[in-house]
């Protein structure tokens, strides 16, 4: 038994355990996926072109690439282990009980501060665009308020949670590629405005590639809902690699037309919201509007599937001795509601302490949303590579084409990305950074003690290595 986990008496467990329930299919399996990871391209796109003007969208490809190996690779685990979890699972199979708890303290922190950065960045577009002397405390508050409605909302089935995500979804899809549609027939598109398509050099492409990863997170949830869905979990990899080369061509296709409506010089002298600006000189405030609305379910969508995401992890974490058992239980909805609650309290903390300590820990926590992912994939990828030696018989639904070969290219690929993501750590993320992996060592610390001194609030961890 592995440091961490504890035996527990027969009599001590439930007769009927916790269970999450529900009925999610194809669609809502890709929405949820695809609208996790389409981040809100209005506030956005002016930093793209920033980094590398017209040559961003061919960025955003290469990057899109490098992360199918990575969905290809969680598609054969999630068939392979179709348990809620989803990394953590996966990194516990692989190298153990400690290796998974830090991999997912890591991938908690990504989570947990992508949620309170969208809700910010929610309420920040409410100021620029309706009410432009919305003061701090006032954003602040507003950005609470919504997270305590998406709180709400997770508390109820997650089919609920999941059909609003969903339409939230078409609608963000219908508006975002309608709009670009428009752009291409309006008298100010010319594909002239594209030169030189490598506006800053093959560095500035190159540093494109590097930041447009954080652009990607999000497929990775589908694990997570494996116990809930109808979808086949052998057929999972194809609802992760459809999701990514969807964002793929969305992001690439905004770049594009964006960057052909004007001269880089001109876009970049916009304000940060560049669609709106160029919709409403075009086509009138109608269409800005749309595209404003489209964001917000953009935000609204990429909010639900992390907050799902995240609880789900906490849930396996408790049903496997890692974390409480209390975290292992579920409310009348069958919803892990603990975690769900958990959940709320940090998100508020981080949404308050990102206003009284100013813009930089908004840039900072926008970093650190990154590097927890990106663990994941790295460590994920290597377990993969380290299972197809050491469950070599146990069955696999499905198998990721080139086997030990994908995966050695899906950990290459998770390499780079944390490489990528680490190389634009500066002082003030580095301090976060490890505060942030202190504090994880204390809960640890903590963890271990209190699971010897009150057994009964632990699960028995169940080892699946034999199953």
């Amino acid at each position: 038994m592995s440091p961490g986990e504890i035996e527990i008496a027969p009599e001590a467990c439930p007769a009927e355990e916790p269970t999450l329930k529900g009925k999610l299919g194809w669609w809502y399996l890709f929405a949820m996926a695809t609208a996790s990871i389409i981040g809100p391209w209005v506030v956005m796109s002016q930093f793209w072109y920033s980094v590398s003007g017209p040559s961003i969208a061919l960025a955003f490809v290469v990057v899109g690439l490098i992360c199918i190996p990575i969905g290809m690779v969680y598609g054969e685990l999630s068939a392979m282990f179709p348990k809620v979890g989803g990394s953590f699972v996966f990194v516990k199979r692989g190298f153990g009980i400690e290796a998974s708890y830090w991999v997912t303290w890591a991938l908690l922190l990504s989570y947990l501060s992508l949620m309170a950065y969208m809700l910010s960045s929610l309420a920040t577009i409410i100021q620029i665009m309706w009410i432009p002397d919305l003061t701090l405390e006032t954003i602040a508050i507003i950005s609470c308020l919504l997270a305590i409605v998406m709180f709400g909302l997770t508390w109820r089935k997650v089919d609920l949670s999941a059909t609003i995500q969903f339409w939230l979804f078409a609608f963000t899809i219908i508006v975002g590629f309608g709009y670009l549609i428009l752009f291409v027939f309006s008298p100010q598109f010319d594909t002239g405005n594209w030169d030189p398509f490598f506006a800053f050099g093959t560095p500035g492409f190159l540093q494109g590639v590097g930041l447009m990863i954080t652009m990607y997170f999000g497929f990775e949830l589908i694990p997570q809902f494996a116990e809930e869905c109808e979808y086949p979990h052998a057929k999972h990899w194809k609802v992760m690699v459809w999701s990514v080369f969807a964002a793929m061509v969305l992001y690439a296709s905004i770049s594009l037309v964006e960057t052909a409506m004007a001269p880089l010089s001109e876009l970049l002298a916009l304000p940060n919201f560049i669609a709106g600006v160029l919709a409403e000189q075009t086509y009138g405030a109608w269409l800005q509007y749309l595209i404003v609305f489209a964001n917000i379910a953009t935000l609204l969508s990429c909010v639900i599937g992390f907050w799902l995401g995240a609880s789900r992890v906490l849930f396996a974490m408790g049903r496997e001795g890692i974390m409480p058992r209390i975290f292992y239980k579920v409310n009348k909805h069958h919803q892990p509601y603990i975690g769900n609650i958990v959940i709320l309290g940090v998100t508020l903390f981080f949404i308050l302490y990102c206003y009284f300590a100013g813009t930089n820990w908004v840039v900072a926590l926008y970093t650190l949303m990154a590097i927890g992912v990106a663990l994941a994939y790295m460590f994920t990828s290597a377990a993969y590579v380290r299972l197809k030696y050491t469950m070599k018989d146990r069955p696999r639904p499905w198998k990721a084409p080139g086997g030990v070969v994908m995966g050695v290219a899906a950990t290459i690929a998770g390499v780079f990305i944390t490489y990528e993501v680490f190389s634009f750590f500066y002082e003030d993320v580095w301090i976060l950074f490890i505060s942030y992996f202190v504090i994880g060592f204390a809960i640890r610390l903590f963890l271990l003690w209190d699971s010897r001194k009150h057994p009964e609030q632990f699960t028995k961890a169940r080892d699946h290595m034999n199953e």
